[in-house]
């Protein structure tokens, strides 16, 4: 009896030890680019179809609030697109990085990363592995350090080179994406 009761507390305690230590949310996946939702109108129908191929085979429905922005809460949304197909976009709909097809006849604005990243500010995420903070001198993996970029750090993009980023201060390259395409910043 004591024994069956000591394992039990043992369990438990366990149990609730573990349930505290949950990793965090893993980093958003990139895709290709993005879509920006200006705002979101009253007329929007509620809720958006979401398909497993463009117009075939309906896997979901979200609201347009409740599909992860890059962004957090902040208006506009900034959705993580995986691909684009004739007048269709893929988007990540959940935070397990989940893809479906939208049909995409609304004035939504899609941005390839090449094309969105230049010129803006963008801020380090936290709790990466050391190697994606390195400043580089060029593109590439080997490349030259220059430096070390800190965590919550802001900087501003001034190229984008395939998954390579060019700041202007401090100056030098950096991995604005994972080898897994998941996002090392914030937009």
């Amino acid at each position: 009896m004591r024994i069956s009761l000591l394992i039990t507390l043992t369990l438990f305690i366990i149990g609730t030890l573990s349930a505290r230590a949950a990793a965090p949310p893993p980093r958003p996946y990139s895709g290709c680019g993005v879509l920006e939702i200006p705002q979101v109108p009253a007329t929007e129908p509620a809720p958006i179809a979401i398909y497993a191929e463009p117009g075939v085979q309906r896997v979901a429905e979200r609201e347009i609030q409740a599909l992860p922005s890059l962004r957090g809460n902040q208006e506009p949304p900034l959705i993580a697109v995986g691909a684009v197909k004739a007048g269709w976009v893929r988007l990540f709909f959940d935070n397990a990085g989940r893809e479906g097809w939208v049909e995409k006849p609304r004035p939504w604005d899609y941005l390839p990363w090449r094309e969105f990243l230049p010129g803006r500010q963008v801020r380090m995420l936290p709790g990466m592995k050391k190697g994606l903070y390195l400043l580089k001198g060029e593109p590439r993996e080997n490349g030259p350090e220059r430096g070390v970029l800190s965590r919550g750090q802001l900087v501003r993009v001034i190229q984008v080179e395939g998954d390579w980023a060019r700041l202007q201060a401090p100056p030098g390259w950096f991995r604005w994406r994972d080898r897994d395409g998941r996002l090392t910043v914030s937009p």
